[in-house]
């Protein structure tokens, strides 16, 4: 399955030069243009490492977005992969919040295992601002992956984990031993699952959650004794949705990764958190600083962060509209 599920593959590379670390993501076309201002923020801050890039996306990319990873690759020293992938074994996955996209980190392993031992995972949804270096001291041991605790959803995790104490962590930010994962079974463990609750949706009650986020509850099942908890520094976790905007969060000076966590990003228009302002700042020397900002919700809970957007500016026939169709949207069949 794993080993199939790339249908084309694109190499974009500057020199045969070995690459020192290796990222990889899983997104959905409309996510190739937030990806390329995040690996845009990750070269600024890594000029002197050769970082090799792996994007797996739903369908054919763009030429006009192919163009804009080759601008990346003529200013910077490094390699971008891209992975077209084949949905069809993936479909049945898929939920009416998250996209199919969201379980391409289970394919990755399977591309990746012959070219590194270990690899960074991280969603696309974040922006780098500090170098990568500790991250080549992590010691993993005998643990799969290194994580940093969910901090906003641990305490609504699943009980079982809780009651013997156990964190559960963000799956965005996963630093991978690739042998013992592939070893471990962990793509297929975690496939099972969401397999296992998709057809019979009463099994959830086996697990004792009811899985809001489909791909990392399941990792946090498979995973649970086989995780190594890090800093926080390098999954800081930010949600600008805005009931958090009079929490006015603070970046510690040691943040690697800002993860912009939640259904509001920093590409929104709607969105005016103060926290936004470091993914805007990469745009603004990236190939997609030209890039329009999303104007139209698509999602239940995106339409109702614009209908308060609206309300917050004294708009209010807007703010009914997108109240009205957030309310189509819940009950839509």
């Amino acid at each position: 399955m794993f080993e199939h599920a790339v249908k084309n593959k694109i190499n974009l590379t500057r020199d045969d030069k070995k690459s020192d670390f290796y990222i990889a993501f899983g997104i959905s076309k409309a996510f190739t243009y937030p990806v390329g201002v995040l690996i845009t923020s990750i070269l600024k801050n890594n000029k002197d490492i050769k970082i090799s890039f792996h994007i797996f996306i739903d369908n054919k990319i763009d030429d006009k977005e192919l163009s804009r990873f080759k601008e990346l690759i003529k200013f910077y020293n490094t390699d971008i992969i891209i992975y077209e992938i084949d949905n069809s074994e993936f479909l049945n996955l898929d939920d009416k919040e998250f996209t199919v996209a969201a379980y391409y980190r289970f394919a990755i392993p399977y591309q990746l295992k012959d070219l590194t031992n270990e690899y960074l995972y991280i969603d696309a949804d974040m922006v780098a601002i500090r170098d990568l270096k500790d991250y080549l001291n992590i010691d993993l041991k005998d643990n799969i992956a290194a994580v940093v605790d969910d901090f906003i959803l641990d305490k609504k995790g699943n009980p079982i984990l809780l009651a013997d104490n156990k964190k559960y962590f963000n799956s965005g930010m996963m630093y991978i031993d690739l042998k013992k994962w592939v070893e471990y079974k962990v793509s297929e463990k975690c496939i099972e699952i969401l397999r296992e609750i998709n057809k019979f949706p009463e099994k959830k009650l086996k697990y004792g959650y009811e899985f809001r986020c489909f791909d990392q509850d399941a990792l946090n099942i498979v995973l649970k004794d086989k995780v190594k908890y890090i800093e926080p520094k390098y999954n800081f976790l930010a949600n600008i949705s805005l009931k958090y905007n009079k929490n006015l969060q603070n970046v510690p000076t040691d943040t690697i990764f800002i993860h912009y966590h939640g259904f509001n990003k920093p590409w929104h228009e709607w969105c005016f958190h103060h926290l936004a302002r470091y993914f805007r700042d990469y745009k603004e020397i990236s190939p997609w600083k030209n890039e329009p900002w999303d104007k139209c919700p698509t999602k239940y809970r995106q339409m109702r962060l614009y209908a308060k957007f609206y309300i917050k500016n004294g708009n209010f026939i807007k703010a009914m509209y997108w109240i009205i169709r957030s309310i189509l949207k819940k009950y839509k069949k």
